[in-house]
């Protein structure tokens, strides 16, 4: 072989290692260029994963605070409940009070009432002398009177006032009223 031939060898391999190290070489550059790419991709998504993120947790701090509000409030209802049941408790035994001072004025009274059947203590009794059970709540509001007769005129039978039975042990004045005797 001849020495120019050798040249042409040499520099026909140097020009193939170079067009392979050019292609190499680009084919690094595209390679590199789509890495950052795909790492450019990626931290697009990761911030719109955080702003959805960061709005995620300020729905959730926001329910939180309703969340908050709404016990706060519900134990401020709760507080207002118990206060006023204890004021009703309150009133209910100063009603109870003053229901059982009605009472014993009453007994009272229907012991000294000569139309009223009583024992020795005040206590009504009805017609077989055996004492009557019923409270007196409600008398004068709609409730029996003495007589046995409701506000609206109509004696127990639900009967129109004057209608009523008469034993052994009533009768009536001259006004039409049933009076007993004792």
């Amino acid at each position: 072989m001849t020495t120019s031939t050798i040249i042409w060898i040499i520099v026909a391999v140097i020009v193939v290692i170079a067009i392979i190290a050019l292609v190499s070489s680009r084919s690094r550059g595209r390679h590199v260029e789509a890495q950052r790419d795909k790492a450019a991709e990626i931290r697009q998504e990761a911030a719109e994963h955080d702003q959805h993120l960061r709005e995620r947790e300020a729905n959730a701090t926001e329910a939180k605070a309703r969340s908050d509000l709404a016990r706060a409030e519900a134990e401020k209802r709760q507080l207002e409940a118990e206060r006023l049941e204890a004021e009703a408790r309150e009133h209910s035994g100063d009603a109870e009070a003053v229901r059982r001072e009605r009472d014993e004025r009453m007994r009272q009274a229907d012991l000294h009432d000569p139309d009223v059947r009583t024992d020795k203590e005040g206590y009504r009794l009805d017609e077989d002398g055996n004492r009557l059970e019923e409270q007196r709540a409600g008398e004068g509001l709609g409730g029996e009177n003495h007589l046995g007769e409701n506000r609206l005129g109509e004696n127990r039978l639900g009967e129109p006032r004057g209608t009523e039975r008469l034993d052994e042990t009533q009768a009536r004045d001259e006004t039409g009223e049933v009076t007993r005797d004792r």
